[in-house]
């Protein structure tokens, strides 16, 4: 059944759009999963893919890193922890997943190296980035500023001891989307009409989702699905479980942090959001109209931090802690950077009321602040809690 679709004809990006309408054309409607692989990721095309553009500041959304260096900075200051947890191997390898131009990636290596001076011998730092066109532009960039000893793409498969990054990454992958219909679910594919575009279609499950077998994982989550409304709609993301049950494979001991929005599967799939969690974003306006300026804007949803939690732990790995960002950045060191910027006697007084708005909008709890960040360790001890998880709140300093 083809839903009533209010959207123009499609448009977008050319390349992007005749490749999702032939693969439609010439096996029917496929899978909204399908559809935002294509938009975002296809090669030299996607959102995510092109040569010129840059997802981010003076783009379409704004990311941590992007807003100020004390966000890869304190993450430094996790990952300094980290190393020691680890008996300070050699080498220490962190892994990126999205690095981009690699802004991330500066401001921990940066902070890493003013922590510990020792570890720079040890220290290597992969950058793994779809956008072929970004990764060039980080290693060149790294290399410029001295640190091409120590950043590389990622294309050692061996498995390392340190740490995998991977700051809203989870949030862009691929997601099905389901409707509840009180008694099953029903998969929307998306189809094509000349008249319209690209249209929604409900139909049956499509074989990854009847392989994922959507009911029995939220079952399995202690999702409450009898108290859902007839035509609940849901995201789930194979893909996403996909990707955490490799995070394992890559590494021989150590951990993960995964930072995004999203929430564990009992808060995500209940209440308002039984709407759908879909989001369109360009030109920093959100929207849910996903089959406009298609490959031109970007397709996210909330992440289910309960499904990345169960993949990583089915293939090794232990959850150590879900935090808010707010809480964990707080517990990492966040605040005292910010005392350290004020006393410091060199430091200009708009440069301190900038870093100031930086942190409130990294920790506010309607915005940036209310990003989770789950950790995931391998091969090392869970006690005692690491520093981002120790405790549950915000310092008054730190506190609206």
């Amino acid at each position: 059944m083809t839903e009533p679709n209010e959207h123009p004809p499609a448009h977008g990006n050319a390349q992007v759009i005749a490749a999702i309408r032939e693969e439609i054309l010439a096996s029917g409607p496929i899978p909204f999963a399908r559809f935002m692989n294509i938009a975002l990721y296809n090669p030299g095309h996607g959102y995510y893919m092109s040569s010129t553009r840059r997802p981010g500041r003076g783009g379409d959304f704004l990311t941590a890193p992007e807003l100020h260096p004390f966000f890869g900075l304190t993450i430094a200051h996790q990952l300094a922890e980290c190393w020691h947890r680890l008996d300070r191997p050699n080498p220490f390898t962190i892994l990126e997943f999205g690095s981009g131009v690699g802004g991330l990636a500066y401001d921990v290596i940066a902070g890493l190296l003013d922590a510990e001076p020792g570890l720079r011998s040890s220290l290597r730092y992969r950058l793994n980035e779809p956008n072929p066109h970004r990764l060039a532009q980080a290693v060149a960039a790294m290399d410029e500023v001295g640190l091409g000893d120590i950043v590389t793409a990622d294309v050692d498969t061996e498995p390392f001891v340190g740490v995998i990054l991977a700051n809203e990454v989870a949030d862009a992958m691929p997601v099905h989307r389901l409707r509840w219909t009180g008694a099953a679910f029903e998969e929307l594919w998306v189809g094509w009409a000349e008249q319209s575009g690209f249209v929604d279609v409900i139909g049956s499950l499509s074989p990854q989702m009847m392989t994922f077998d959507p009911l029995a994982y939220l079952e399995r989550a202690g999702v409450e699905i009898a108290t859902w409304p007839v035509d609940a709609r849901i995201e789930v993301s194979p893909a996403a479980a996909a990707w955490a049950g490799q995070l394992a494979r890559r590494l021989e001991r150590g951990y993960a942090f995964v930072i995004d929005y999203g929430y564990p599967a009992p808060e995500l799939y209940a209440g308002h959001r039984l709407g759908g969690l879909l989001r369109v974003y360009r030109e920093h306006e959100v929207t849910d109209s996903p089959y406009e300026a298609v490959g031109e804007q970007d397709l996210t949803a909330h992440v289910d931090f309960s499904l990345l939690s169960e993949a990583a732990a089915m293939t090794g790995m232990a959850e150590i802690g879900l935090a808010a960002q707010s809480d964990f950045l707080a517990n990492a060191g966040l605040g005292q950077l910010l005392v350290n910027l004020q006393q410091d006697p060199t430091t200009a007084v708009d440069e301190y009321y900038r870093a100031q708005a930086a942190v409130f909008r990294l920790i506010d709890p309607g915005g940036m602040g209310r990003f989770r960040v789950l950790g995931l360790a391998k091969g090392v001890s869970l006690e005692p809690p690491l520093q981002g998880f120790a405790g549950p709140e915000l310092p008054a300093s730190l506190r609206f």
